[in-house]
């Protein structure tokens, strides 16, 4: 619009207003001023309202990219140690399943067979130790343990004879 202004010459422009006076009439032009005047304001008003609403779309956008940004941080901070602790124990895991494959397939040294084999000696022969001593204990005890009883029951016996008698 300014292009086409400055295209203008004074001259054309005091032409142009001299047909606007005597086609419209002295007392019609402030009329049509303020009715211009209305329009031009009410456009910068509506071009402000546009960009005062792109200005507080955007800065909600970037609010909403600040937040966003902040959850993906705060996951990332909380998802990187229970990442590593997963790592940690599927290390441990493999390790622990190689060792006992190892121990189960290996059928050498450190074979399950072998590893156990001399506790479970020993636990056998402390058995077999611990039902000797039982045995033998029961073997001393159960001579006295019979002459005990047969004095009591001959006591007993005696007794109950001495009770009939009276």
């Amino acid at each position: 619009m300014l292009l086409f202004i400055n295209s203008i010459a004074g001259s054309e422009i005091l032409v142009i207003l001299l047909f606007v006076l005597i086609f419209f009439g002295a007392k019609s032009i402030p009329g049509m001023a303020r009715g211009l005047g209305k329009g031009i304001r009410q456009i910068k008003d509506a071009s402000q309202d546009i960009q005062d609403e792109i200005r507080k779309t955007t800065s909600d956008m970037q609010r909403d990219m600040n937040v966003n940004r902040a959850l993906h941080d705060a996951k990332n901070k909380i998802e990187a140690p229970i990442q590593n602790f997963k790592k940690d124990i599927e290390n441990s895991a493999s390790g622990i399943k190689k060792n006992v494959n190892g121990i189960l397939n290996d059928g050498g040294e450190k074979s399950l067979e072998n590893t156990m084999e001399a506790p479970i000696k020993d636990f056998s022969n402390d058995l077999k130790a611990s039902a000797d001593q039982i045995n033998k204990n029961i073997n001393s005890e159960s001579k006295p343990i019979s002459k005990v009883n047969t004095s009591s029951d001959n006591k007993i016996e005696r007794k109950s004879d001495q009770e009939n008698n009276s």
